[in-house]
């Protein structure tokens, strides 16, 4: 009985020693989750940032579209001389700026 009651004492300390490191992969890993919702909830912040600012662009690209279909429509030929001259100036100002 001697040898009996010394292996299930050996058998009891080996669980207490997986049970422990059990323990600390547990506690690893719900650090690591923690961690990771962390950084999820941080780049949902900058996709929500994102998301709005591409909002704002798309709002002020329709605004542009929408003036020059006006421009385009109308029936003055100036407004399309302006366009062409501040077109050329662009590239000759560009240009310049190679140089």
């Amino acid at each position: 009985q001697g040898a009996g009651a010394a292996y299930e004492n050996y058998m009891e300390q080996e669980n207490d020693a997986h049970i422990g490191l059990l323990a600390g992969k547990v506690s690893q890993l719900r650090q690591l989750s923690i961690d990771i919702q962390g950084e999820m909830k941080s780049d949902l912040r900058q996709l929500d940032a994102l998301d709005s600012s591409f909002g704002r662009a798309g709002s002020l690209l329709r605004g542009t579209m929408g003036r020059l279909d006006r421009m385009v429509g109308s029936k003055d030929g100036w407004h399309m001389l302006y366009l062409a001259l501040f077109t050329v100036g662009v590239f000759l100002f560009i240009y310049k700026m190679m140089r």
